[in-house]
């Protein structure tokens, strides 16, 4: 009987070569891919919620929200906090203390807040899920994105705030009754012409503050603050219960521009003028009126920018300036003075759906907002800003 014997070709054909190789190239790709799923451990349908789904969840308040995507490209509405997706372990403190919270990541398309989720779970988080298809589904379904990297342009105006008052011969008088030592103020305060026009001569100019003059500003408005008289100063805690320790402050022993001790300056003239009617709503104001450095209001003011502040609220009050517009003058130069502190509470607001150029300024100047402890806690809340250095203002000249 014959035998019939196949044999394979030592090389096989050219076309039949090409298939092995394809097939050999998938094989490899999708045992890596297979393999890398199961070594990351990456997300099942049940890790991800829809856009949907999302939209109940914000509603309803019960999530932490955290947009992971870097570089910023703008966040969803109501989103908790902004932490780089390759920052999480490094800015772990801005996540829930509770590591069984519910939280929602998301970035621009999905990736990013993937490879967020697994990394929070290795820091022991038990409820975490991401937006599928991130920002990009969320606006394709009709959803807003906000660019919150805008926001400093209506927090801190290029052309700055202007108070509607001019300066007149104010920086004459604190030069010649020796609040301000002018030569030693010279020495300090780095100085344009028109700054030092106002120390010397006297401005019709009125009283601008900007980025480039904060601390010029800053320095003038606090020996008017010092010097001036206030009801802050005869019912306010510097009359009442430290009257006796009134050189003890940083508004006082700390304002070493003057000729001599300050405190000989402290309350001793009318430069700005009030009546009894007015010296009341001064204190009023006052008592509303917090400052990011300190825990205590205007009524108390215990350090440079509380003087500078209370020195402000004094102008606008003498100038009949309505009080809602005084609390928003304020809180523009406060902004100024603590540019970081005002970008946190501004994007706070943002998020809740409320403009900077809608909230109550006497609200956000309120002890929530603007005292030390108060900013602190709204700073927790908002996490690191998006393209932003730390700033801030000091209490000292």
């Amino acid at each position: 009987m014959n035998k019939l014997f196949f044999r394979l070709p030592k090389t096989p054909p050219a076309s039949l070569g090409k298939i092995y190789v394809f097939l050999f190239t998938t094989g490899v790709l999708l045992l890596g891919f297979f393999l890398g799923r199961n070594q990351t451990g990456l997300l099942s349908a049940g890790d991800t919620v829809s856009v949907r789904q999302l939209k109940n969840m914000i509603a309803k308040g019960n999530i932490t929200l955290i947009n992971v995507h870097t570089p910023y490209e703008g966040e969803i509405e109501r989103t908790n906090a902004i932490i780089a997706f390759d920052k999480i372990v490094e800015q772990s403190s801005a996540l829930p203390k509770d590591k069984n919270a519910p939280i929602v990541l998301y970035c621009k398309s999905g990736r990013m807040s993937e490879e967020a989720l697994l990394t929070i779970r290795k820091l022991g988080y038990t409820n975490v899920k991401h937006l599928s298809g991130g920002m990009e589904k969320w606006e394709q379904s009709g959803g807003k994105i906000l660019n919150l990297s805008t926001l400093e342009a209506s927090v801190l105006p290029k052309d700055g705030i202007t108070l509607p008052v001019t300066w007149k011969d104010i920086g004459q008088k604190l030069t010649r009754a020796g609040v301000i030592n002018y030569p030693e103020f010279k020495k300090v305060v780095s100085m344009t012409p028109e700054q030092d026009k106002i120390l010397t001569e006297g401005s019709q100019d009125n009283i601008n503050i900007n980025a480039a003059n904060s601390q010029f500003v800053v320095d003038v408005l606090w020996a008017l603050g010092l010097a001036q008289k206030s009801i802050v100063y005869t019912d306010g805690p510097l009359g009442k219960e430290y009257a006796n320790q009134q050189g003890d402050f940083a508004s006082t022993g700390g304002w070493n521009l003057s000729v001599g001790n300050a405190v000989n300056y402290l309350n001793k003239f009318d430069i700005v003028s009030l009546t009894a009617e007015q010296q009341m709503k001064v204190g009023e104001i006052a008592k509303n009126v917090y400052r990011p450095c300190c825990g205590n209001s205007t009524w108390f003011p215990d350090c440079n920018h509380g003087m500078a502040a209370l020195a402000v609220i004094e102008l606008l009050v003498s100038a009949n300036i309505p009080e809602s517009d005084i609390y928003r003058y304020v809180l523009g130069f406060n902004s100024f003075w603590f540019p970081d502190n005002y970008l946190t509470v501004a994007t706070y607001f943002a998020r809740a759906g409320t403009s900077w150029s809608n909230v109550d300024a006497k609200e956000v100047l309120g002890e929530k907002f603007s005292s030390g402890k108060g900013a602190g806690e709204i700073s927790k809340k908002v996490g690191p800003l998006p393209n932003r250095p730390t700033t801030g203002g000091s209490c000292g000249a």
